[in-house]
C-alpha cells in the first residue's frame, strides 16, 4: 500500500488508518468487537515501535460501517486504556472501508513520552 503505517515528527506520532485484519495470517474476525480487539492490539504494537503506548494517544478517529456496532466497539476499546487516560476521539459512520471485510478502522495521533 502507498502509505506509511507510522510517521513520527518530533514527539508526535501519526498512525495511519488500521483495521482488525491479523497480520500473521491475513484473516479478519467477523464481529466488530473481535475486529476492534485485533485492531487495538495492532495499534499497541505500532506505538510500542516508537516507545509509546495507547495511554500516550492524544486523538483517535474511528471509522465504522454501521453505528449499530458503536456499543460493542466501545466495550472493547475502553479496556485498552488506563484509568483517566482516554484520548480525544471522533467516530464517523462511513459507507465502506478500503478493506471490504472491515467494519471498523482507526487512526491515532500520539505523543512519544520524553525519556
Amino acid at each position: 500500500m502507498p502509505f506509511s503505517k507510522v510517521v513520527q515528527k518530533g514527539s508526535t506520532v501519526y498512525i495511519s488508518g488500521m483495521v482488525g485484519r491479523n497480520d500473521s495470517d491475513g484473516t479478519i474476525p467477523f464481529s466488530a468487537a473481535d475486529q476492534t480487539k485485533v485492531l487495538m492490539n495492532k495499534l499497541q504494537s505500532l506505538l510500542a515501535s516508537v516507545n509509546a503506548t495507547l495511554d500516550n494517544a492524544l486523538k483517535i478517529t474511528i471509522f465504522v460501517t454501521d453505528m449499530r456496532y458503536f456499543s460493542e466497539i466501545n466495550t472493547v476499546y475502553k479496556t485498552f486504556f488506563s484509568e483517566g487516560q482516554m484520548p480525544a476521539r471522533s467516530c464517523v459512520a462511513v459507507t465502506a472501508l478500503p478493506d471490504a471485510d472491515a467494519k471498523v478502522e482507526m487512526e491515532v495521533i500520539a505523543e512519544v513520552p520524553y525519556e
